[in-house]
C-alpha cells in the first residue's frame, strides 16, 4: 500500500506536470520500439530469399487464427519487398534495413535528447519542492536533523529517485511494447514454441517477487549510510578548523571511511541480488531456446514448419530478450527509487508549525507587549515561564541571565521562529500569529551572536534582507555600522567577495556587516542576540560602537552576556532558569542587591569585562 501511494505521489506531483513532453517522449520510445520490431521481423522475408522460397507462389491463406495473423504479417511484408527476381529482392531488402536502422538512429537520438529534457525537468521540480518546503518549516525541525542528511536527500536521493523510477519509467514503456511487438512476431510463427519460451518469463517473475524485499532493504541502508557519509562531510568542512585544532583529522576520515564501508558493504549486497537475476534469467530463456531449437527442429523435419520460419522465430526470440531483460530489471531498480521516495516525502510530508497570518501590519505602531508566555522545546521541561513584558516603541530593553536561561529562545519568539504554548505576544493589542508572518518579520534587524555570512560579495551580504536597496542604501548603512571604512580597505572594496561564511573577514568585521545587514532593510526593532560575547575586548568595543549608532531612534531588544553594554537601557529584564526575577534599570538593580548586583560584580572582577567609563 505505501508503494503505490509513493508511486501516485510521484506521478502526481512531479512526473504528470511534465505531460506534454513526456507524452513526445512516449510517442517518439513506442516509435523506437515499432522501428526496431520492423528491423527485426524483416528478417523473415530475407531468410527466405536466402532458402530458395523467394520466388515460389505465395501460400494460400490459412484458415486458422494464428495461421491468419502469420500471413497478415510476414506475407504483407512479402508482398512489398518480393522482386521479380531474387537479387531484386535482396537490393530492396538491403535499402530498406538501411533506412530502419537510419530511422531507428535518429528516433534513438532524438528520444535520448527528449527523455533527458524529462527527467532534469522532473529532477528540478523535486529538488525545488523540497527546498521550498525545507526554507518554510519552523527553526525547531532543523535541530533535530543532520545539515548532510538534508542535502543528500536534495541531491542524492532525488538523482536515484530519477533514475530507479523516472527514467526505469520510461524504459518500462520502451521495452515493454517492444517485448509485446516482438511477442506477436513469436505467437505469429508458431503458438507452441512461444508458451515454451514463456515458461522460463514466469519463472522470472517468481525470482523477482523473491528478490524485491532484499533490494528494498538493501537499498533502503544505502541511502542511509550516503546520507551519514554526507553529513560527515558537511560537518568536517564546516568545523575544519576545530578538527585540525584538536588533531582529530584522522577519527573525522575514519568515521566517514566507516560509513563508506557500510555503503559499500550495502551496495554489494545489493549488486549481488541485481546480477544474479540476469544470469539466471539467462539460464532460463537459453535453456528455453534449447528446447524450442529441439521442438521446433522437430517441426521442420516433419514438414510442419519452413526452415526460414524456424530461424526467424530463433531470431526473435534472440531478440525479445534484450527487451524483456530490461524491464526486469527496471522492475528491480523501482525498489530502491521507492526508499529514495520514502525519504524524499518524508520531507515534503512535513507541514510548517508556524503560520502566516492575513492581517498587515500596522506603520505607526506603538508596543510590543509579551502576555504569560511560556515555552517548552520538550514536554515537562519548560524554557520559558509566564513571561510578561512590554517593549514601547522608541525603548531599548536588555535580556540578562546565566547561559541556558531562554534568553536567545525569548528572541526566537519574538520573531516567531516558534510560537508559545502558553501565552501570546501582542502587537498593539493583536496576537502577532494573526499578521503576515513576512510583514511581521520586516519590523526586525537581527544581529545574532554568530554572524554567518555568504560566499558573496559585502554589497550582497548587506542587502541580503533588502534585495531592492541602492548602492547609497548599503553604504549608509555600512556607515552607521562602523563598516565602511574597512569596507573601502578591502581588495575590492563593496565587491571583495568575504568566502564562506565571511571567513576571509575577522569577527569583528562579520559583526558590523551583520549589523549593517540589519540596518539596511531600515527595522523598526533591533535585535542584538549577544552580539560581542564572542570578540575580544579591541573588537568589541569597535563593534559596541557600532551597536550604540545603530540604536539611535529606535526600539531594540538587547540580550547580553556583558553588562557593560546594557548600561543606558531603559529596562533591564533578569531571567533565571525561564522566569523573569527581577527587572529595573541597572542603578535600581544594583541597589536590589540581587542577581543582576551579583552577576555585575562577578565581571567586575574580570579585568577584560570592566566597563571603561568607570560606571558601577
Amino acid at each position: 500500500m505505501r508503494s503505490s501511494w509513493l508511486i501516485r505521489q510521484v506521478l502526481r506531483r512531479f512526473i504528470l506536470p511534465s505531460g506534454k513532453l513526456l507524452l513526445a517522449a512516449v510517442v517518439l520510445n513506442s516509435l523506437l520500439s515499432l522501428v526496431s520490431t520492423a528491423s527485426i521481423a524483416i528478417v523473415e522475408p530475407i531468410f527466405r530469399v536466402l532458402f530458395g522460397y523467394g520466388q515460389a507462389p505465395p501460400p494460400p491463406v490459412p484458415s486458422d487464427p494464428m495461421g491468419q495473423l502469420k500471413h497478415a504479417i510476414f506475407g504483407t511484408i512479402a508482398s512489398w519487398l518480393m522482386g521479380p527476381t531474387a537479387q531484386t529482392t535482396l537490393v530492396r531488402l538491403g535499402a530498406v534495413v538501411f533506412a530502419l536502422f537510419l530511422c531507428k538512429n535518429v528516433l534513438k537520438y532524438a528520444s535520448a535528447l527528449l527523455s533527458v529534457q524529462v527527467e532534469e525537468g522532473i529532477i528540478k521540480r523535486i529538488r525545488d519542492a523540497l527546498v521550498s518546503r525545507l526554507v518554510r518549516l519552523p527553526v525547531g525541525y532543523f535541530s533535530g536533523q543532520r545539515t548532510g542528511e538534508l542535502m543528500s536527500v536534495v541531491t542524492n536521493d532525488v538523482l536515484t529517485l530519477n533514475a530507479s523510477m523516472v527514467g526505469a519509467s520510461l524504459t518500462l514503456v520502451r521495452e515493454s511494447l517492444q517485448a509485446l511487438l516482438f511477442m506477436v512476431l513469436l505467437v505469429a510463427l508458431s503458438w507452441e514454441l512461444t508458451l515454451i519460451a514463456l515458461s522460463s518469463s514466469l519463472i522470472s517473475l517468481v525470482l523477482i517477487r523473491t528478490a524485491t524485499k532484499y533490494l528494498r532493504r538493501y537499498g533502503s541502508r544505502m541511502q542511509v549510510t550516503l546520507a551519514n557519509s554526507m553529513a560527515i562531510l558537511q560537518e568536517l568542512l564546516s568545523s575544519i578548523r576545530i578538527v585540525k585544532a584538536f588533531s582529530a583529522e584522522e577519527r573525522m576520515a575514519e568515521a566517514f571511511a566507516r560509513e563508506t564501508s557500510a555503503y559499500v558493504r550495502s551496495a554489494l549486497k545489493h549488486q549481488r541480488v541485481m546480477a544474479l537475476l540476469p544470469g539466471i534469467n539467462e539460464l532460463l530463456a537459453i535453456g528455453a531456446l534449447t528446447v524450442v531449437l529441439i521442438v521446433g527442429g522437430q517441426h521442420v523435419l516433419a514438414g510442419q514448419m519452413q526452415p526460414y520460419e524456424l530461424l526467424t522465430f530463433l531470431f526473435c526470440l534472440f531478440a525479445v530478450m534484450a527487451p524483456i531483460a530490461a524491464v526486469l530489471h527496471s522492475i528491480s531498480q523501482l525498489q530502491r527509487g521507492l526508499v529514495a521516495a520514502e525519504r524524499i516525502f518524508r520531507i515534503l510530508g512535513q507541514e510548517p508549525t508556524v503560520r502566516s497570518g492575513r492581517l498587515p501590519v500596522p506603520t505607526s505602531w506603538q508596543e510590543l507587549r509579551v502576555e504569560a508566555v511560556s515555552f517548552w522545546y520538550r514536554p515537562g521541561s519548560p524554557v520559558l515561564q509566564n513571561i510578561s513584558f512590554v517593549l514601547e516603541r522608541g525603548r531599548k530593553i536588555a535580556i540578562v541571565g546565566a547561559s541556558g536561561c531562554g534568553k536567545s529562545t525569548l528572541l526566537d519568539l519574538l520573531i516567531r521562529f516558534y510560537d508559545p504554548q502558553q501565552g501570546r505576544i501582542l502587537l498593539d493589542g493583536i496576537d502577532i500569529r494573526e499578521f503576515r508572518l513576512e510583514d511581521y518579520r520586516a519590523l526586525f534587524g537581527i544581529v545574532p551572536q554568530e554572524a554567518p555570512l555568504f560566499n558573496d560579495t559585502v554589497a550582497n551580504n548587506i542587502r541580503f534582507g533588502a534585495p531592492e536597496a541602492t548602492i547609497e542604501e548599503i553604504v549608509r548603512a555600512a556607515r552607521l555600522a562602523n563598516a565602511h571604512d574597512f569596507i573601502v580597505e578591502l581588495p575590492h572594496g563593496y565587491d571583495t567577495i568575504v568566502g564562506d561564511r565571511g571567513v576571509l573577514l575577522s569577527g569583528g568585521q562579520r559583526q558590523r556587516i551583520a549589523i549593517a545587514r540589519a540596518l539596511v532593510r531600515n527595522p523598526a526593532i533591533l535585535l542584538f542576540d549577544e552580539a560581542t560575547s564572542a570578540l575580544d575586548a579591541e573588537a568589541e568595543r569597535t563593534v559596541q560602537h557600532a551597536i550604540d549608532q545603530a540604536l539611535h531612534g529606535r526600539s531594540a531588544i538587547i540580550v547580553a552576556h556583558r553588562l557593560s553594554t546594557i548600561l543606558h537601557a531603559d529596562e533591564i529584564l533578569v531571567l533565571d532558569r525561564g522566569r523573569i526575577v527581577e527587572r529595573g534599570t541597572h542603578a535600581e538593580l544594583l541597589a536590589r542587591g540581587g542577581l543582576y548586583a551579583r552577576l555585575w560584580a562577578l565581571q567586575l572582577s574580570q579585568p577584560s569585562l570592566t566597563p571603561a567609563n568607570g560606571e558601577s
